[in-house]
């Protein structure tokens, strides 16, 4: 997936950068090659892993066949996506007269009501009254050209594919021995066990091939500039079919389901099966699997029941605490990469440090981002909100509707400003100020921004990499600055970053891309 190096999914923003127009498919492609990064680089993290070849790589080596399929995979750059949508939904759902609505209307609490009326739906419509003046002078569509799944085809094959399903990684795992029968695995007692495990290190000139999705255990890296192509094979032991993956350049991955279920014991405890504590970022992009009724009952995706929202909670601020960037303690990892420190954002090293959750529009899920992100040392300095639009610009959904919004969020916090860090294995009770940060009654604590986009597939957010950088990774000569970036509940993995949990291969599987 080269050559679209020069290209750009950002079809329109604001001299302001507070509204955006963004094409999902292209985001995703773009975001699979990788942008070489300034000269001062330090590669040592790399060279070392590098040194650590897994044998398995080396049974690739040979295989003709699959090494020209690898080429053929490495061609493809156009992501398969379904049809953009034309005239918004019916509002089927919606309450049929004014009293339904009224009696729905009373169940709400004022403050969440007040939070979409007053607050974000006008920002809604402000960002999509500036794209329409600036963008769409002519006709000109809010999308790029598709490579459109066929009718028959909407979810591409998927019968055995580890990443097109969501498959339970750490019960799959469960299976697999070493010595003295202690599993190195993704399941939660064997966290610390498996964080031991030498990464597994792919070639990018030869196709690596697995027998089983057993054996990408912990850590799994392509250090290399150009993209690896990776050939899995089924779980039943006999068969020969292989499922392929393109893993971009410079990125890892640790495929595994991590422990939502269950609060962390302790703070020593690594809050990701597989990666080691001191694995530090500059940019943590969090999906949780937030509860939804609704979303629980269409299967289309798991996520946690309601009684377990504390301890996902207590997840994501370990997360978030363990794997972010210190600014007010001794952090060596954090010193070191701003050792030459007072001309590091002019000279390509960032110093920020960012926590960015997604949200639905329960009132719920953006107190427990507000919360992760304050216990977790993060002062919450923006919100954007992703608008769901049809081709010519019309919201996919009425703004106003009670029960289905077109409408996400994404509550980002910065550390160093405004918190601390607090052991996370602790329950944390919201300030009276919090709550009413979070609830919206405070919305100028906060810079707001509007990414719109066209949706794409279930479960398939726009890549959102291209907008972080130019928001926050962006020097002053208008280069990216050298970052390091972490997304957890990944759905498909990211040139130069980190992706984490059971479906990271999910979009990356070759059925998805086209020439």
């Amino acid at each position: 997936m080269t050559g679209l190096q020069h290209e750009s999914a950002i079809l329109f923003h604001n001299l302001e950068n507070t509204t955006f127009l963004l094409d999902t498919p292209r985001s995703l492609a773009l975001a699979q090659d990788w942008k070489p990064a300034p000269p001062h680089q330090n590669q040592d993290q790399w060279s070392s892993a590098q040194q650590t070849i897994s044998a398995r790589i080396e049974k690739s080596n040979g295989k003709s066949r699959k090494d020209e399929k690898k080429d053929d995979i490495k061609k493809k750059q156009h992501l398969l996506s379904s049809a953009p949508l034309t005239a918004p939904y019916p509002s089927s759902t919606e309450p049929k007269t004014k009293a339904a609505r009224a009696k729905v209307l009373a169940k709400m609490a004022p403050r969440e009501r007040r939070f979409h009326v007053e607050c974000i739906q006008p920002l809604v419509r402000h960002g999509l009254d500036v794209i329409h003046a600036g963008y769409q002078s002519g006709e000109r569509r809010w999308c790029l050209p598709r490579r459109v799944l066929p009718d028959k085809d909407r979810e591409p094959p998927s019968e055995g594919v580890a990443g097109a399903i969501d498959i339970d990684i750490s019960s799959v795992k469960k299976k697999r021995k070493y010595d003295g029968d202690i599993p190195c695995s993704s399941s939660l007692m064997d966290a610390v066990s498996s964080s031991r495990c030498p990464p597994v290190i792919l070639s990018s000139t030869a196709a690596n091939t697995f027998d089983s999705v057993l054996d990408l255990d912990g850590v799994v890296r392509n250090p290399s500039s150009e993209t690896a192509v990776l050939m899995v094979g089924g779980e039943e032991s006999k068969s020969e079919s292989f499922s392929e993956y393109t893993v971009p350049p410079k990125s890892s991955f640790v495929l595994c389901t991590l422990p939502l279920s269950r609060p962390l014991l302790s703070p020593e405890e690594d809050p990701i099966p597989g990666m080691t504590s001191d694995q530090q970022f500059n940019l943590i992009l969090l999906d949780p699997p937030w509860p939804n009724r609704s979303v629980r009952r269409s299967g289309h995706y798991s996520t946690q029941p309601y009684s377990e929202m504390s301890a996902l909670t207590q997840r994501l601020r370990g997360i978030l605490y363990v794997h972010s960037y210190d600014h007010t303690h001794d952090n060596a990892a954090y010193k070191q990469s701003t050792s030459m420190d007072n001309n590091a954002q002019t000279s390509g090293q960032s110093r920020q440090s960012i926590g960015a959750i997604w949200v639905t529009n329960a009132e719920k899920t953006r107190k427990a981002a507000y919360e992760s992100l304050r216990d977790a040392g993060f002062h919450v300095c923006e919100e954007w909100v992703w608008i769901k639009t049809t081709c010519d610009g019309q919201p996919i959904s009425e703004l106003e509707g009670l029960w289905r919004k077109p409408y996400e969020m994404l509550v980002i916090g910065r550390k160093g400003q405004g918190g601390g860090g607090i052991d996370t294995t602790q329950t944390q009770t919201p300030t009276p100020s919090s709550e009413a940060d979070w609830a919206g009654l405070y919305p100028a604590h906060t810079t707001k921004r509007v990414i719109a986009a066209v949706p794409d597939v279930h479960s398939r957010k726009p890549s959102l990499k291209e907008v972080m950088e130019k928001v926050f990774f962006m020097s002053s000569s208008g280069s990216v600055l050298e970052y390091s970036a972490l997304e957890v509940f990944a759905r498909n993995l990211t040139a130069g970053w980190w992706a984490v949990g059971n479906e990271v291969l999910k979009f990356n599987a070759q059925e998805w891309w086209v020439a």
